[in-house]
C-alpha cells in the first residue's frame, strides 16, 4: 500500500538532488567553457607574439626615417598596400625566400594574418596580408586588442613599437589574425553544452527518482512493519481486554455468585490483566531501550551461576513440555562480565522460553564457554526452526516470523528486538542459526570483565 507522505518525500528528495546536480553541472559547464576560451586565446596570443617579434626584429634594421616605408620593405611585402596608392593584387604564389623573415611573410599570405603599419599619431598608412573590409583602425599604443569587422568576424591583434636604426620611434607594427576558427569551435562547444546539459539534467532527474526510491525503501518497509505492528498490537491488546470485559459481564449477569465462582472470575481477570500488563511493559522497555533512557545497574556477574539458575527455574517448564533441559557448561572457571543482572537474565530467559515454546519434542541445551576475550552463551533447541528468508529479520522490531504462530503463542514480535537491544547495550552481539525442522541456536557473546579497558557505559 502506497503512502502519500512517503511518495511526496521521495519526490522532494529527487527534486532537491536534481536541482543540486543541475546547479553543479551548470557551474561545471560554465567553468569548462571559460577554461577552454582562455586556453584558445592563450594559444592565439603566443602565436601572435612569436610572429610579431620575428617581424619586429627583422624590420627595424631597414627603417631609416620615421613613418617612411623603405624600398626594401616594399620588396619584402609584394602585397603591401599603402594608404596613398591602389592596393596590388595578391599573387598567392609560393615563396622561395631563404631567410626566417621571408618564411614568416609567407605564412602571412598562407593563413589568416594581417600586418598593419601605424604612424606615431595612430594613422594607418600601410597594410599587408589578410584584407578584411570594415576592420576598424586602432591605436598602436594598446598592446592587445580584439577587433570586429562589419561581418561580425573577430580578430585578435598585438601592437609593437618600431624604431629606426637611430632608435627614433618609427611607428607601430600591428599583427592580427582571424578568430573565425576559434569562434567556430567555441560555438560548437557552446551548442554541445546547451544541448547536453538539459539532457544530463533529465537523466539525473530519472536516476534521482530511482535512487530516492532505493533510499526510501527501508522507510517504506519500516512503515509497513509499523502498520503491521499496530494491527498486531491492537489485536493482542484487545484480546485480554475483551476477556476481562466478558468475565465482568458474566459476573454481573449472575443473580448471585458464590465464593468459588468469585475466585474463578478473579483468577481469569488476574491472568488477562497480567498478560495485558506484560505487553505494555514490553512496549515501554523497547521504547526506553531505543531512546537510550533505560537505567542499567552494571555489576560483576558470573554467567556460570546465571546459567545454573536458568536451568533450575525452567526445568519444570521443560519437563511439563516433555523436553529435556540440558546444561553444557564447558568451562570450570567463573566467566565474569560487567552487566545488569536483571537484563541479562531477562535476555537469556526469553531465549530459553522461546526454545521450549517452539520445540514440540526433543531437547533444549544451554551452553557456556569462553572464546578469546568473550563469554559465549548458547541456547540450542531441536524445534521447528526458522526459515532461511526470515533469519536476517528475526531481530528487527515488530518482525513476526509467522503471525499465526506468534499470536497463538502470545508473542508480540518484540522479544528478540528487546534481546538484541539489551546485548548491544552491553557491547555484545547476538546471532542465530536455524534450519527448518532441525531447530535453532541463539548465540550471545559478551565481553569478559578482564577484557574491558574502559568502564561499561550504561544509561
Amino acid at each position: 500500500m502506497r503512502n502519500k507522505l512517503l511518495d511526496r518525500t521521495r519526490l522532494q528528495l529527487a527534486g532537491c538532488y536534481s536541482a543540486v546536480m543541475a546547479l553543479l553541472l551548470g557551474l561545471s559547464g560554465i567553468v569548462s567553457y571559460q577554461v577552454l576560451v582562455r586556453a584558445y586565446l592563450y594559444s592565439v596570443d603566443q602565436e601572435l607574439q612569436g610572429i610579431a617579434k620575428a617581424f619586429h626584429k627583422n624590420l627595424e634594421q631597414y627603417l631609416t626615417e620615421p613613418e617612411k616605408i623603405p624600398q626594401r620593405l616594399e620588396g619584402m611585402f609584394p602585397d603591401l598596400c599603402l594608404a596613398n596608392r591602389p592596393c596590388p593584387q595578391l599573387s598567392g604564389g609560393t615563396d622561395s625566400s631563404e631567410n626566417a623573415l621571408d618564411r614568416r611573410i609567407a605564412s602571412v599570405y598562407q593563413s589568416s594574418y594581417y600586418l598593419r603599419f601605424v604612424s606615431r599619431s595612430d594613422q594607418l598608412f600601410a597594410t599587408s596580408g589578410l584584407r578584411s573590409e570594415g576592420l576598424p583602425e586602432t591605436s598602436g599604443k594598446l598592446e592587445w586588442q580584439t577587433l570586429q569587422n562589419q561581418e561580425g568576424e573577430r580578430f585578435h591583434q598585438i601592437s609593437l613599437p618600431l624604431h629606426t636604426i637611430d632608435r627614433e620611434v618609427w611607428g607601430y607594427l600591428q599583427v592580427g589574425r582571424s578568430l573565425r576558427e576559434v569562434d567556430r569551435r567555441l560555438a560548437a562547444l557552446q551548442n554541445m553544452l546547451l544541448i547536453g546539459l538539459p539532457i544530463s539534467v533529465v537523466l539525473v532527474g530519472l536516476s534521482s527518482w530511482w535512487l530516492s526510491g532505493l533510499a526510501m525503501r527501508p522507510m517504506q518497509q519500516s512503515y509497513q512493519q509499523m502498520q503491521q505492528f499496530t494491527a498486531d498490537a491492537a489485536h493482542e491488546l484487545r484480546t485480554p481486554i475483551t476477556a476481562i470485559l466478558a468475565t465482568i459481564d458474566s459476573v454481573l449477569r449472575m443473580p448471585a455468585i458464590n465464593e468459588t465462582e468469585s475466585r474463578e472470575a478473579f483468577t481469569t481477570l488476574e491472568r488477562q490483566v497480567s498478560r495485558f500488563l506484560g505487553m505494555v511493559k514490553d512496549l515501554l522497555l523497547l521504547s526506553r531501550l531505543e531512546q537510550h533512557t533505560l537505567t542499567f545497574q552494571p555489576q560483576t556477574l558470573c554467567l556460570n551461576d546465571l546459567m545454573f539458575d536458568l536451568i533450575d527455574e525452567f526445568a519444570a517448564l521443560a519437563e511439563a513440555s516433555n523436553l529435556a533441559l540440558i546444561d553444557q557448561i564447558q568451562i570450570h572457571k567463573p566467566l565474569e562480565v560487567v552487566a545488569d543482572e536483571d537484563q541479562i537474565y531477562r535476555l537469556l530467559s526469553n531465549l530459553v522460553i522461546n526454545a521450549i515454546r517452539y520445540t514440540p519434542a526433543g531437547k533444549v541445551t544451554l551452553k557456556l564457554y569462553q572464546e578469546r576475550d568473550q563469554a559465549v552463551a548458547q541456547v540450542q533447541d531441536t524445534g521447528i526452526g526458522i526459515d532461511a528468508e526470515d533469519l536476517p529479520h528475526v531481530f528487527d522490531r515488530f518482525y513476526r516470523v509467522n503471525s499465526d504462530r506468534s499470536r497463538n503463542s502470545g508473542g508480540t514480535g518484540l522479544g528478540l528486538a528487546i534481546a538484541k537491544a539489551i546485548v548491544e547495550a552491553h557491547d555484545g552481539s547476538i546471532q542465530v542459526q536455524s534450519q527448518i525442522g532441525s531447530g535453532s541456536t541463539f548465540t550471545v557473546r559478551l565481553p569478559l570483565k578482564s577484557s574491558r579497558s574502559l568502564p561499561l557505559k550504561l544509561v
